[in-house]
Formats: structure tokens, C-alpha cells, sequence
């Protein structure tokens, strides 16, 4: 799961979960939130956790939380997301405009987290399980407003469903010149070990900076299945990781996400709620 963040003087980009606990019982429950005035929808169910078993689907709407109504995300945090035990939570929802209750029981949320490889760090960041406190930290400082230049796949994803490509943005960045892992995904790359904030040296040999939009999109994507080689520097350490490819369609589904006319939304997402992620 990925969120976003404040880094430097408003700039808001993805970034790895901060505030997590991992001895807080969870549901396993991601919410999201559109515009004001849109109800919470739930943005994504994680594989094996007590909201997956009590049937809850990615695009449901959140109602009430132990009956209580719910309007905003801070609120339902507060109530049910992060508990001190596992005392099951009544939730009520609508899935494709039918109404249901469901009790959700809580599991640690180190459980959750060790079953897709990932950990909680002292400042309250999940991470890859392999991640350092001193690495997070140090890509958190080097990426700010003033150096970002501009992003390939600004929705995490091309436009394109067809296309293969590794699940993750890339943001160029100046001062110095650097093309760098930005939000990252379930897929290919963070499968192979590519880090959130993570430099790419070199993609497939080649050296991406100093090169545009359009120049960079073929070389970050392929039209057919493909593999793709990166080289990418991490606390002052040379990596070369190599994946396959994986068609976007496919990336976009294990995460629980669809293209509605053209808008990244929760997949299951009825179409009345497309007004909210405009």
C-alpha cells in the first residue's frame, strides 16, 4: 500500500505509508477518499486479511463504523483502522448500490505486513523488508519540490492498458540530474527488489537523464512482453535487478485500480462516483 506525502514547501507526491504500528490490530482495509462532499470509498482489500474473508471489495462505499456515520477518512482512521486489540468492527457498506453490514475481525498488523514482504521502521514507515531507516530517510531529504522537473506514468500507470511495462513512476528530478523510482506498485519491479526513491543509473543499458517525456515512456514500456534491466544506486550502493515485464492491465488489477474514462479509480468503482476523482 502507498500514500501520499508532504516533501519540501507543498509538494505532494507518493511515498512510502508513514504512522503505521506494527503491533496495532488492523482490518486490512485501504480508504480513499474523492472530492468533498464524495462519501469514503474502500480503495483496496488486503490478500488474506479479516476484511478480504468478511467479503468487502475494493470501489465499496463505507457508511458507518459500529453505527456510527462515517464522513471522512480521519474519522474512520480514528475508530476502526488501528486498534490496541483484536475486537472485531462492525462495518456498513455498499457494494454495486446494495447495502450490506459485515463484522470484520483485526490481525496484527506485523502479520499483514511480513505476508508481503514488508516491515515498519522506527519512524512509522512500511517498507520492503530488506529497507534500511537510514535509506528511507535519506531519499525522504533528496527528493523536494525545488528538484523535481517533471513524471513519466503520473498515475503510476501509462495510458495505455496494453503496454508491459514495470509498476512504477519515474520522476526526473535537477541539480544534479537524476531520474529516480517514485510511487511504486505491486508488480514486476518492487517484486524483484526496486526500491521506492531508488536512482536508475541505467534502464535496459541506457542512461535515462537528460532525455524527455517521450523519450522516456518507450524506454520505461514495450509493446510486446519484454524484459527490462535496471541499474539503480541505493545508499551509495550499485544494484542491477532484471524482471519481466507485466501488461499494465494486469498491474492495475493485482492492485485494485481501473482506468473510468480515462481516471485512475478503485476497481469495482460504480460509475455515479467518477465525478469524485475528476
Amino acid at each position: 500500500m502507498r500514500t501520499l506525502c508532504f516533501l519540501g514547501i507543498g509538494l505532494l507526491i507518493s511515498c512510502p505509508v508513514v504512522g503505521q504500528d506494527a503491533s496495532s490490530f488492523v482490518t486490512g482495509i485501504t480508504l480513499l477518499s474523492g472530492a468533498e462532499s464524495c462519501p469514503v470509498f474502500v480503495a483496496g482489500v488486503g490478500a488474506g486479511s479479516p476484511a478480504e474473508q468478511a467479503g468487502i471489495k475494493s470501489g465499496d462505499v463505507l457508511v458507518a463504523v459500529n453505527g456510527t456515520p462515517v464522513s471522512t477518512i480521519d474519522e474512520t482512521v480514528r475508530q476502526f483502522l488501528h486498534a490496541e486489540s483484536p475486537t472485531p468492527v462492525t462495518l456498513a457498506l455498499v457494494h454495486q448500490e446494495k447495502p450490506y453490514v459485515a463484522t470484520v475481525g483485526r490481525v496484527r498488523s506485523s502479520i499483514l505486513l511480513s505476508s508481503k514482504h514488508e516491515k515498519v521502521l522506527e519512524s512509522g514507515m512500511v517498507v520492503p523488508m530488506d529497507a534500511t531507516e537510514a535509506e528511507m530517510n535519506g531519499k525522504l531529504k533528496a527528493i523536494t519540490r525545488e528538484r523535481m522537473v517533471d513524471r513519466v506514468f503520473p498515475t503510476h500507470f501509462p495510458s495505455n492498458e496494453r503496454l508491459y511495462y514495470s509498476g512504477f513512476e519515474v520522476l526526473i528530478m535537477k541539480n544534479p540530474a537524476q531520474v529516480v523510482v517514485l510511487g511504486i506498485e505491486d508488480g514486476p519491479a518492487s517484486r524483484a527488489g526496486v526500491h521506492w526513491g531508488d536512482t536508475i543509473l541505467s534502464v535496459r543499458g541506457v542512461d535515462p537523464r537528460n532525455k524527455s517525456i517521450t523519450e522516456l515512456e518507450p524506454l520505461f514500456s514495450s509493446k510486446k512482453p519484454a524484459s527490462m534491466t535496471l541499474k539503480i544506486e541505493r545508499d551509495g550502493v550499485t544494484k542491477e535487478l532484471t524482471f519481466q515485464l507485466a501488461e499494465a492491465a494486469q498491474v492495475l488489477r493485482d492492485n485494485q485500480r481501473q482506468f473510468l474514462q480515462g481516471e485512475l479509480v478503485p476497481l469495482g468503482l460504480p460509475d455515479r462516483y467518477l465525478y469524485c476523482f475528476k
